[in-house]
């Protein structure tokens, strides 16, 4: 990855939201229960810390975004289909059909079904998209799992009256995230969400409180990008598999690092992931080598499945702190590791590390 690309990735890091104030209009359906509402409001394209991708078309269990090392562990039948019953508001059902986390990683799929009233086709035609734009996830300690960006923002400007003390105080979700969607018949489609929790590990948690109250549909008119918001009051309440419910967290450590004036920061291994952490690494740049090397000889290569996977940052300090997000996980890791860094004039730099 080039000098530009990492600029790129840095400017999106700190890129900051503005908040504009969504305007409903309503809409009369012959099908609405009284008292419940649903409008249609003009799109606000929002960016904020990490990274959301939205496409229509799914090839892994939890959308096209996700890592190998995810894949791996699915295949290793870690994740957890819980299947809730569907819950109906404005003639939208939905339902929580599965889900995986652990420290690095967090993912679920949930089942939306419209009824005869809305026309799918027609809300997925023309590059057509359908998100849910205020989801969020808290464990039962009430720690923050996982919330869509536009839901912080509308909860910040109704908490704090500058982004600066908003910035200070409000507890945000760190990571980036990717959205996918497949559809299943003419009523329904499926929701992906895969989010990766860097810098922070994802809290441990028993239960998960999934609540969201706006389902969005983004669709192109003369030429012009809008939405229709449908709004509604889905929530739930699923336990946690004792496998997830804990840290599987492996912490390997420093056995020798080919440029000692390199700081060997710590390396982590999960479920899903497998991560490395460095500083005072001048000179380190990306390279398409790079890769972490088990016993046997086998190479698992940076999973660069969404922005927060990777990062090479310089902070008010000076010093250049590196870290990276591999496919290895613990169902294929070995008792010594190799990891294979490169300079950005192509040198190699090599950590060797155990448990």
């Amino acid at each position: 990855m080039n000098n530009d690309k990492i600029l790129e990735k840095v400017k999106l890091k700190i890129a900051i939201s503005k908040v504009v104030k969504e305007e409903d209009i309503a809409m009369n359906r012959s099908k609405l229960n009284v008292g419940k509402g649903i409008g249609i409001a003009a799109c606000i394209a929002l960016s904020m810390t990490g990274v959301v991708f939205a496409k229509t078309q799914i090839i892994k269990k939890f959308g096209e975004n996700i890592s190998d090392g995810i894949q791996t562990a699915i295949d290793n039948g870690y994740y957890s289909d819980v299947n809730t019953e569907y819950k109906e508001a404005n003639g939208i059902s939905t339902s929580i059909e599965s889900f995986l986390i652990d420290d690095n990683n967090f993912d679920m799929n949930i089942n939306i079904k419209f009824d005869d009233s809305y026309n799918l086709n027609d809300m997925l035609s023309n590059n057509g998209r359908i998100d849910i734009m205020d989801l969020k996830v808290v464990n039962e300690n009430n720690d923050k799992v996982f919330a869509t960006k536009e839901l912080e923002s509308e909860e910040m400007t109704s908490l704090y009256k500058t982004k600066q003390e908003a910035r200070e105080n409000y507890d945000s979700y760190k990571g980036a995230y990717s959205e996918n969607i497949q559809k299943i018949n003419d009523n329904e489609i499926k929701f992906c969400l895969t989010a990766t929790g860097n810098p922070v590990e994802f809290p441990i948690s028993q239960k998960l409180k999934v609540t969201f109250n706006k389902i969005r549909n983004i669709y192109w008119e003369n030429g012009e990008e809008k939405c229709r918001i449908y709004k509604g009051a889905w929530n739930y309440e699923i336990d946690v598999p004792i496998e997830m419910a804990q840290s599987n967290i492996v912490r390997y450590k420093l056995v020798s690092i080919s440029d000692e004036n390199y700081k060997f920061d710590g390396a982590t291994l999960s479920n899903t992931a497998f991560k490395i952490y460095l500083s005072n690494c001048n000179g380190i740049g990306w390279n398409e080598n790079e890769c972490v090397e088990t016993s046997d000889g086998t190479k698992y290569y940076p999973a660069r499945s969404s922005d927060g996977d990777g990062e090479i940052s310089v902070k008010e300090d000076g010093i250049v702190r590196y870290y990276n997000t591999f496919n290895l996980t613990k169902y294929d890791a070995t008792d010594t590791l190799k990891v294979h860094l490169f300079k950005k004039n192509g040198d190699e730099v090599v950590v060797k590390l155990k448990k």
